[in-house]
């Protein structure tokens, strides 16, 4: 293979990454087109000098190019999951929400919404408590749960959090402003 080539390779697996940072093997592999042999020793190169890094998730990795600290690349690694990304946006539309209205704003079982919701609790994305706040003052001494920074999360969402068919959508929007 030509030095060319595989430069080539490197960047294309490095802007995909950049472009939708927290991506599994498989999700890469899907947008580059590479062989599963040829895209396992381009992102091991990559993580070895260190210009890639992987975050395990258990024993999954997800790929990111620098500059993410590590609450972000946790919150881009629980927007790529439905049910933590619907508890997020729930939460960034409400300034807090009960446990039962994330159960409903999420569409999931108690049972599921509650691993999640630990998840994020665990992952320092929420917080839970019995403050007051506008959207819940009905449910005074009930645990309500808010997002940690607020500020920071609707950015990340904003940026990162998009659907893949969304992503499409927008880069089609794209191709036809710059045909005009």
């Amino acid at each position: 293979m030509s030095r060319q080539k595989l430069e080539s390779n490197f960047d294309i697996i490095k802007n995909v990454i950049k472009n939708r940072p927290g991506l599994r093997f498989h999700e890469i592999k899907k947008e580059t087109d590479l062989a599963n042999g040829t895209l396992q020793h381009h992102i091991n190169k990559l993580v070895k000098t260190k210009t890639v890094k992987a975050i395990y998730d258990k024993t999954i990795p997800r790929y990111f190019v620098g500059g993410f600290d590590e609450l972000s690349e946790t919150i881009i690694k629980r927007l790529s999951q439905k049910t933590p990304s619907r508890i997020i946006k729930s939460l960034l539309r409400n300034e807090c929400l009960t446990f039962s209205q994330i159960v409903d704003e999420a569409k999931k079982s108690p049972g599921t919404v509650s691993i999640y919701k630990n998840m994020l609790l665990e992952d320092g994305i929420i917080i839970g408590d019995t403050s007051t706040c506008n959207s819940c003052s009905e449910s005074v001494n009930k645990i309500k749960y808010r997002l940690i920074d607020h500020k920071k999360i609707r950015i990340i969402v904003e940026e990162y959090g998009k659907t893949s068919l969304k992503k499409s959508a927008d880069n089609l929007a794209d191709v036809f402003l710059a045909i005009k």
